[in-house]
């Protein structure tokens, strides 16, 4: 049972360099595409911020419940819930888009 605690770091980390490469993509594809080009105020900015201040937010939390008072044990499974939620929070952005744009 050794290598348990070892296959769970392992796992983590895996899973926390997909959800870097997921936010990158994601904020990437986010500024790209929902920046506003016309002027406009208050709903048009809505998809924007979600790509952008979301992925933060997801990312950061998931980063904190993966390796917060875990390091020995983390728990592997939150990197891998916050890239499938940024996944998520960037199709919903575009469904937003759809609408306000």
């Amino acid at each position: 049972m050794a290598s348990v605690p070892g296959m769970r770091i392992a796992l983590a980390l895996a899973g926390m360099l997909v959800m870097f490469v997921v936010a990158v993509g994601v904020l990437f594809l986010g500024v790209l595409g929902f920046t506003p080009v016309n002027a406009c105020s208050g709903a048009c900015y809505a998809p924007f911020m979600m790509a952008t201040v979301g992925t933060v937010v997801i990312g950061l939390s998931a980063a904190f419940a993966t390796w917060f008072r875990a390091l020995r044990e983390p728990r592997a499974y939150w990197p891998w819930v916050g890239a499938a939620l940024m996944v998520g929070l960037y199709l919903v952005s575009l469904s937003v888009a759809e609408k306000v744009l």
